[in-house]
């Protein structure tokens, strides 16, 4: 993502959300352009700022550095506008406003510079505050961008929300997330797998109920005992050509993989291990192993264990999860004990039990039976 927002704009969030970070990734990308660049702080040293912009990745070596922690807010104004009229500056942040603009006459100290010096001689301005600090700049700033930190049951994320834009569309948000070594990462700017062809396969296992499988559509079986049909499909899409990731989130790997060998198949099987993380680590791992793979086909075995551990959380990953894999052409075979609501945004549903199974497809509803011998399907 290019941030190219200019003129005046005001960060704000609660502490914690990124909006040092984010900072450091514009004055990165002036720098890096040649751009002149001065940051003044009014709560770090100059050492300790350029520890952290390096372990995000950034270097900001070259940025004129004023720590002003202990000066008062007028001398800090003052110097900023001497600063600014001697000096050809392309971009300014201050970091952070809050305590510029406490008492009334700092507010108007401020809003004077803003209007006297900063717009007329186009210098980009960029002021960090507190979400409840930024007035009177959010009036008079040419972008408003407030940071939020949400976190539901251990699961964290990140959103960036443009609040107002100059000249540009505003009342959006983006995901991004902070990583070390690449600091402010937007969820666009993820490297994504090559789309993938179309297709439609007729498989014995699945298609006498579900029709012919094909890319981009989800399939969600819910019941018990449903390996060995996903490992039997899964061997039939593979003898097909197709390539195969298989996810087991509850259940023995070595037992997955013997399965689809015994059935003559082929398939990359792992272990998935949900864990707290944000909805944007989440999708990034999910490529990482697209990209690593090649599938053709995700197999999510077992996605209970997600429910259980993200909560109601789940349901919004495994949406958008599923939105991305369907827009890449990515087919997904999932499978859990409940629907949990999935059934909700799934192509083709089976509900089983014991030797029975009740299908929902575009076509309608089916009762079908399960047949486990000679080998596992679905005959409708």
């Amino acid at each position: 993502m290019e941030f190219n927002f200019r003129g005046v704009t005001a960060i704000s969030g609660r502490p914690g959300t990124g909006k040092t970070s984010l900072a450091m990734r514009i004055a990165h990308e002036y720098l890096t352009r040649g751009k002149r660049v001065l940051w003044v702080s009014l709560y770090e040293d100059r050492e300790t700022f350029l520890e952290n912009a390096a372990r995000l990745g950034y270097d900001l070596s070259n940025a004129e550095f004023w720590d002003m922690i202990f000066v008062k807010t007028d001398a800090i104004l003052n110097q900023i506008v001497s600063a600014v009229s001697q000096n050809e500056y392309h971009l300014v942040v201050a970091d952070s406003i809050s305590a510029l603009i406490e008492g009334a006459q700092s507010r108007e100290w401020l809003t004077n510079a803003v209007y006297r010096v900063f717009k007329p001689a186009k210098i980009d301005f960029i002021g960090i505050a507190e979400e409840e600090t930024t007035t009177p700049l959010d009036y008079i700033a040419d972008n408003l961008i407030r940071l939020e930190l949400r976190m539901e049951n251990g699961v964290a994320e990140r959103r960036m929300y443009i609040i107002k834009a100059r000249g540009r569309r505003a009342g959006y948000y983006i995901e991004f997330d902070i990583l070390e070594g690449r600091g402010v990462v937007f969820i666009d700017e993820l490297p994504k797998p090559h789309k993938k062809n179309p297709w439609g396969k007729w498989v014995e296992s699945l298609s006498p109920a579900f029709g012919p499988l094909a890319c981009g559509h989800v399939y969600f079986l819910v019941g018990k005992m449903v390996t060995p049909l996903l490992a039997k499909t899964v061997a039939e899409l593979s003898k097909e050509g197709l390539k195969i990731l298989y996810r087991v989130f509850s259940g023995d790997i070595d037992i997955v993989s013997k399965l689809v060998e015994k059935f003559g198949g082929r398939a990359v099987v792992q272990r998935a291990s949900p864990s707290p993380l944000s909805h944007f680590t989440h999708v990034k791992s999910l490529y990482d192993a697209l990209t690593e793979t090649d599938a053709d086909v995700v197999v999510s075995e077992g996605v209970d264990v997600e429910y259980l551990v993200y909560g109601k959380k789940a349901l919004e990953i495994n949406r958008l999860e599923t939105d991305e894999l369907k827009n890449l052409g990515v087919t997904i075979l999932a499978s859990a004990q409940r629907d949990f609501g999935f059934g909700y945004f799934a192509d083709a549903v089976a509900y089983i039990k014991r030797d029975q199974a009740v299908v929902y497809t575009p076509s309608g509803r089916a009762v079908c039976r399960f047949e486990t011998q000679p080998a596992p399907r679905l005959v409708c």
